[in-house]
């Protein structure tokens, strides 16, 4: 009767919620003023609620929290809508994501579990294995909490679920509510997480190595049923950012994963880029820009100039680099980049091909006039450099060379202003511009030199690196991909 009444109660209040969402507009041109619905895993309560009034302090936003078990939270998200998510649990941003509830999400703490026991250990108990013990009463979390999905999990795959069972004499919707169990001596142990357990002084905690190998992650979603998109993310960058929220975290005694952002209403950064993916990306960084209400400068160059630009001491806060042998000569500034898409070297002639050239040899013909990258300069020109030199044909092409520059798109220009007679260019090179194939034509090399892998990276020393990863994975989103395929890129991300 008294659960019955509980799931009623819950079921009310996110109806509440739910109404109270459906009925408050947000739509607007930027961040709006109007309050936020946010779902949040009951053990997190404590620090979101600080971090929430100290958010309304700052900016006037009102963020009404809905605490509860993380899988009671995500069975309501479809019902009650809202803004944004934060389960204790990275399996349910993964599921919700998977149901496409879910957008963006951002680390936030590190949870581990452990035993939860009154202050002294009374009965002794150090190992998971002493759960078993006969007499004892324990409490744990249900499975519908993120907390009790994990440890049932933990003791059926430790092997020890037979002989703990029995000593389970209730179960409760919250990680809170077992640890209160244990603080009002209702039982002898819990399974809790560390943190939690930590605010309440009548019990001790201690780390068993079960769980210490099995550390959970807990991020901060939005939800794709947002009314105010930017609104939400400025309010998941506050809860992760370093002198804010995860500030408040780790007073609190939770583990967080990394450093996190450093705080900016509207965040400032730089992106060098080669030059080859600015048709495929320009606009997408724009669209990043709106919703994430941040500025990113960006600037497009050839990969020898990005590369010489950075050796004087330029410091961006991200490289997609036009191929992995120009992300290599900074590596030491950058995390490990992320391969995302392969860019095939082809030859451009006049439509027609007038003067025959089907293959690398056949440029060295007398009277062609020939256009490649300064591979100083650009990585389509080093990677040119290396195919003619591997295929032996570097200096027998030489004298052909009427121009060497910085950039595919200059040799373009060049094929159609009808100064070169063929270019060895990117195929993206070729597709940037519709008008480029009806005066041109494509002739395949088919060589296996003749390829580009372009990876993304993060900058190690900059202040907003979770920011910079969101724009890596905005870049990589299915509609982003259309964009690069429609370019004439390969996908390489699975």
């Amino acid at each position: 009767m008294k659960r019955s009444v509980l799931t009623i109660g819950i079921l009310l209040v996110l109806l509440g919620g739910a109404f109270w969402w459906l009925t408050n507009d947000n739509d607007r041109d930027g961040p709006g003023s109007a309050d936020l619905l946010f779902h949040c895993a009951a053990g997190l309560r404590k620090p979101m609620s600080e971090i929430a009034r100290q958010y309304e302090e700052e900016f006037g936003v009102k963020v009404n929290l809905q605490f509860g078990g993380s899988g009671a939270l995500a069975s309501q998200l479809e019902l009650a809508g809202g803004d944004l998510y934060l389960p204790a649990d990275q399996s349910y941003i993964d599921s919700a994501r998977e149901k496409g509830l879910m957008e963006e999400a951002i680390p936030v703490a590190l949870l581990t579990a452990g035993l939860v026991v009154p202050k002294g250990n009374p009965r002794g108990l150090t190992t998971l294995s002493d759960l078993g013990k006969e007499g004892l009463k324990i409490s744990l979390a249900e499975r519908s909490a993120s907390v009790g999905r994990f440890t049932w999990k933990v003791l059926e795959e430790e092997g020890l679920l037979a002989r703990v069972n029995p000593n389970v004499v209730v179960t409760k919707p919250t990680v809170n509510a077992i640890v209160e169990d244990v603080a009002t001596g209702a039982v002898d142990v819990s399974l809790a997480w560390d943190a939690v357990a930590k605010n309440f002084s009548e019990v001790e905690w201690l780390a068993v190595p079960e769980f210490l190998k099995r550390a959970k992650r807990a991020s901060i979603g939005v939800l794709t049923s947002s009314k105010d998109a930017k609104r939400a993310l400025h309010f998941a960058r506050y809860v992760t950012a370093r002198d804010r929220g995860r500030k408040v975290f780790q007073e609190m005694g939770f583990m967080v994963p990394d450093e996190g952002d450093k705080w900016s209403d509207q965040p400032e950064v730089t992106l060098f880029s080669g030059s080859m993916l600015r048709p495929a990306i320009q606009e997408r960084v724009r669209e990043f820009e709106e919703r994430e209400g941040c500025r990113v400068n960006t600037v497009f160059e050839g990969c020898g100039t990005l590369v010489a630009q950075m050796d004087a001491g330029a410091t961006p806060a991200g490289y997609f680099a036009c191929d992995t042998k120009f992300l290599n000569k900074v590596q030491d500034r950058f995390f490990t980049g992320r391969i995302m898409t392969r860019n095939e070297i082809v030859l451009l002639v006049r439509m027609g091909n007038p003067k025959e050239l089907f293959k690398l040899k056949d440029l060295g013909k007398p009277g062609v006039k020939l256009g490649i990258c300064d591979g100083r300069k650009s990585a389509l020109g080093e990677l040119t450099r290396i195919m003619l030199e591997r295929r032996g044909l570097a200096k027998e092409l030489e004298v052909n060379v009427a121009v060497k520059v910085a950039k595919g798109d200059d040799l373009v220009s060049a094929v159609q202003a009808r100064s070169l007679d063929a270019a060895l260019v990117y195929r993206s090179n070729t597709l940037a511009s519709p008008v480029t194939l009806e005066e041109n034509e494509i002739v395949e090399l088919n060589d296996d030199l003749a390829f580009a892998e372009q990876p993304f990276a993060v900058a190690k020393g900059s202040a907003y690196p979770a920011l910079m990863r969101r724009l890596g994975e905005f870049l990589a989103t299915p509609e982003a991909r259309g964009r690069f395929e429609k370019l004439g890129f390969q996908w390489e991300l699975n």
